[in-house]
């Protein structure tokens, strides 16, 4: 099994695993009042949001190093266009 297959094999695995954590956390939920009224649901939701936004936003930060790298190529390629050797 090549890397591409095994990290999409587990990926798969994650996602079926997540299904009865969510719904034993949604049937959990079901058991306070709070969270059956209107109150308790968009407060839940503005949760949910909250932390997808931050997982997103951690997943897409740009690397440093790579974006350092991309940046001194850059820089490099500007030189090299004006005359100036590496």
């Amino acid at each position: 099994m090549n890397k591409k297959n095994y990290i999409i094999f587990w990926e798969m695995i994650l996602l079926i695993g997540s299904i009865p954590v969510f719904r034993s956390i949604w049937v959990f939920c079901d058991k306070f009042q709070f969270m059956n009224k209107m109150s308790g649901i968009v407060l839940s939701f503005i949760i949910g949001i909250s932390i997808c936004v931050i997982a997103l936003i951690s997943l897409n930060k740009p690397d440093k190093k790579q974006n350092s790298e991309t940046q001194n190529n850059s820089l490099r390629k500007k030189l090299k266009g004006k005359g100036f050797a590496e």
